[in-house]
């Protein structure tokens, strides 16, 4: 089965962009990873098994095409899926999605995967089953050539027309693939693998390898030159910053293209990046839209920052989070309806959302153009928020914007006593200037355009 999707243009003054929207194959939200899936049921069947065992963790659009074609095909599926890095496990439309086809879920943690897919392997053997796992050995070894075979084939739909390909690079089976048939037609464009999980030296590693065991089980070709960015992690997987946030909006409402903030959205804000870095003009450059389109309602129906529409927005958020301050607002004796209109009339204020609720703020002032100086008033997350890393991404907005308002310096008043506070700021580049009183330092942070930089 070999699904034919469209390219599409769209507006860019310096190069000609285009979009193959592989998140448009007609089957379980679509994606690369159906691609994928279908060469790991194909391959699996060859081999007479009966049983696919899968890996993933609970954002893995593999997973979610796994059990939807399992399911189609009658064919039991199990998923060895880990924690996050940290430890935490979310619920995403994915792992629904997975159930939801009667999948079986197997969890565990980061460092005892090896043991979790022996023990499910006998597991299965023991019931008489003869089960495929879809990397080979309990070490990931012994497959990594039958997902690259999904994209030799779409090379071959999109070879000669495009100066640069990018694509976001997790696994590294698309790239993979696209690299096999660029090495099988002799192509000469250039593969640009935007990095959302691993640091180019460990991608690059297994895209080696994955491409060496094609040439001796496949097809023999020559390696050639591997591409991988890995400057826009973000700290890594499944992270993502305000930038990429900006980019999925922007895509969402200028072309209709949903983007997520794990994979796609993330490499199409480091292909923007990537192309701006590189001074790239002229040239005919394609994006692969690998889906994840359940991902991008996750996003959608997280927690969301925008600024505060309203004088009453303002005002719920205040009396929302003002009991996080040290000492609070009413314990200040401050009027908080007064303290509220000032700064929807005269400053700025971010809040991020969850399911309609504030639950972080950040507030300031941007009209001193004197010192040309940004006063931070108010920055408070929710209690049941906090290691969300929601400080970080308000205080990135408020410093964006005190650059684009022409503000060299940001300054704010934090308690002597309050220590919590003072490392936060200091983190992120403030530093204590002096008294404002008795009981309070005055913090203050050199903006970046001071130096001719910028954001």
């Amino acid at each position: 089965m070999q699904y034919k999707t469209p390219v599409v243009q769209i507006p860019n003054d310096d190069n000609d962009i285009y979009i193959k929207r592989d998140d448009l194959i007609p089957f379980s939200f679509g994606g690369n990873k159906v691609r994928i899936a279908l060469e790991f049921i194909s391959d699996m069947k060859k081999q007479g098994k009966d049983c696919i065992v899968g890996y993933g963790n609970a954002r893995s659009n593999l997973s979610r095409a796994l059990a939807n074609l399992c399911y189609q095909f009658k064919i039991p599926c199990h998923i060895i899926s880990p924690a996050d890095e940290d430890g935490t496990r979310i619920d995403t439309y994915n792992s629904k999605m997975v159930l939801a086809c009667n999948a079986e879920f197997h969890y565990c943690k980061k460092t005892n995967v090896k043991e979790t897919i022996e023990q499910v392997l006998k597991e299965l053997r023991d019931k008489g089953l003869k089960p495929y796992y879809i990397y080979g050995d309990s070490a990931g070894k012994g497959n990594e050539h039958t997902p690259l075979r999904a994209y030799v084939k779409v090379y071959e739909d999109i070879k000669g027309q495009f100066d640069y390909i990018f694509l976001a690079t997790g696994t590294g089976m698309t790239q993979g693939g696209l690299l096999a048939g660029k090495a099988i037609h002799g192509g000469t464009e250039k593969i640009v693998g935007i990095s959302v999980a691993r640091n180019s030296i460990q991608e690059t590693a297994v895209l080696k390898n994955s491409l060496e065991c094609f040439s001796t089980r496949i097809q023999k070709i020559d390696c050639g030159e591997i591409n991988v960015e890995d400057a826009y992690l973000c700290d890594g997987y499944g992270t993502y910053n305000r930038q990429i946030e900006k980019t999925i909006h922007q895509q969402l409402i200028c072309n209709g293209m949903p983007l997520d903030p794990t994979y796609t959205g993330k490499a199409f804000w480091g292909m923007q990046e990537y192309i701006k870095k590189n001074k790239i003009l002229g040239k005919k450059v394609l994006f692969i839209h690998t889906g994840g389109t359940p991902l991008f309602f996750d996003y959608m129906n997280g927690i969301r920052l925008l600024e505060a529409p309203s004088k009453e927005a303002v005002e719920e958020a205040v009396i929302r989070l003002e009991n996080r301050l040290v000492p609070s607002l009413t314990d200040r004796k401050i009027n908080i309806s007064q303290y509220s209109e000032k700064l929807a009339h005269y400053g700025k204020v971010w809040t991020h959302y969850d399911m309609g609720k504030p639950v972080s703020i950040i507030a300031g002032y941007f009209n001193d153009e004197t010192t040309r100086t940004a006063y931070l008033s108010m920055l408070a997350v929710a209690e049941e928020y906090q290691g969300k890393r929601l400080a970080s991404s308000l205080l990135s907005e408020f410093e964006d914007y005190a650059i684009k308002s022409g503000m060299n310096y940001v300054k704010l008043e934090v308690r002597k006593h309050n220590f919590v506070a003072q490392k936060l700021y200091n983190k992120f580049g403030y530093k204590i200037i002096g008294d404002a009183s008795d009981t309070s330092y005055y913090m203050q942070k050199t903006l970046e355009n001071l130096s001719g930089g910028g954001h």
